[in-house]
């Protein structure tokens, strides 16, 4: 009785707490990279078409570009000439099957005096973000339901020709599940039993 108490209490917390988490899919931040220029391959997600970005920093030589609300690295969407077409096209390295989402990213201005375009699609959801030079807001985009009706990538689109583009950071992608209070309150109560049945 005991036993079976105890491993049905343990179950019963373990899945509630999963829950709570929303089940993120992808969560890019894009600080566990190396800054550098021309780059293809960008930690969950790889440039297409023949097109690169740059993965930039605060300080060094690329100054100080990722700006409040962003912090350590992030990602401009126009990459270099040497490299190819710098206009970036940044696809998720994941194929995400049909369904429902929550969409997060900051998309912020190029913090070098000029206006950049970059269109972001994702099943039903296809926002283009026309950001002035220090636009830290516009960009921002929190919890976004998105639908695919058909298994689809996550896609970022530069549409702003030469070396200076809009900044991506903080990409997340979830399922949105988020426990109610009623689920709050069983995984309270699962937690007490698990202690009292430890204690006895």
């Amino acid at each position: 009785m005991f036993r079976s108490s105890l491993i049905l209490s343990v179950a019963i917390v373990f899945c509630l707490s999963t829950s709570l988490y929303g089940g993120v899919i992808l969560n890019e931040n894009f600080d566990e990279l190396t800054p550098r220029e021309g780059a293809t391959l960008v930690g969950a997600f790889s440039t297409i078409n023949g097109t690169n970005v740059d993965i930039v920093a605060n300080g060094g030589i690329f100054g100080y570009l990722c700006q409040p609300p962003e912090a350590g690295n992030c990602i401009d969407m126009d990459g270099g000439y040497p490299w190819g077409n710098p206009q970036g096209q940044l696809q998720s390295n994941t194929l995400f099957p049909a369904g429902n989402y929550l969409l997060s990213f900051d998309l912020i201005g190029s913090q070098r005096g000029f206006t950049a375009s970059t269109t972001v699609t994702f099943g039903d959801y296809n926002q283009t973000f026309v950001l002035t030079s220090y636009d830290d807001v516009t960009g921002i985009v929190v919890n976004q339901p998105v639908t695919l009706s058909s298994p689809g990538y996550l896609l970022f689109v530069s549409n702003t020709p030469g070396q200076i583009g809009t900044l991506l950071d903080n990409v997340v992608v979830s399922t949105g599940e988020t426990p109610e209070p009623s689920s709050l309150l069983l995984m309270g109560s699962a937690l007490l039993i698990v202690i009292r049945l430890r204690r006895r």
